[in-house]
């Protein structure tokens, strides 16, 4: 193909100027999501992240605690002599159940895990969108050099 022909579908302005559309675009979209998703889901109490890291340092005892059949959980309670297994016993079969699935999933909890995965959720959708973005703006180039070649294939020399 002849180097008029490049030119001739290849706008220099026009490509910057998508470039800079799909970074921009991308940046703010992403942005948007991450400030939606901590809008919608707001990070957890500090009474909730301190009874998470306690569940995270006592582990072994709580997995102990809440596999024990009931009046062995009394026993064993009375203990450790902290308030959480005094309250637990206290609480009703659903809260019960809502702690169990605390402790599990608070065993490799980090404070910092929220906001690793608000920096994660908006680094992931920036890719995603500058992808798509250059995706796009290569096959406005395709098309743009295919119309050529057809041009330049009808035209007379």
């Amino acid at each position: 193909m002849e180097s008029g022909a490049t030119e001739e579908f290849r706008d220099e302005k026009k490509e910057n100027l998508y470039r800079r559309v799909s970074f921009w675009l991308s940046l703010i979209l992403s942005t948007s999501i991450a400030v939606y998703y901590v809008a919608t889901n707001p990070p957890e109490t500090k009474e909730v992240q301190e009874m998470r890291m306690f569940f995270n340092k006592q582990k072994r005892d709580l997995a102990k605690f809440i596999r024990l059949p009931r009046n062995e959980q009394k026993e064993f309670g009375e203990k450790k002599k902290h308030p959480f297994y005094a309250q637990y016993l206290k609480a009703s079969e659903v809260e019960r159940e809502e702690i169990r699935s605390l402790i599990h999933i608070s065993f490799d909890y980090t404070p910092n895990q929220y906001w690793f995965n608000v920096v994660f959720l908006w680094a992931v959708f920036f890719a995603g969108f500058w992808f798509i973005g250059l995706m796009t703006e290569g096959g406005i180039i395709l098309v743009r050099r295919d119309r050529a070649k057809e041009r330049a294939t009808r035209r007379p020399r």
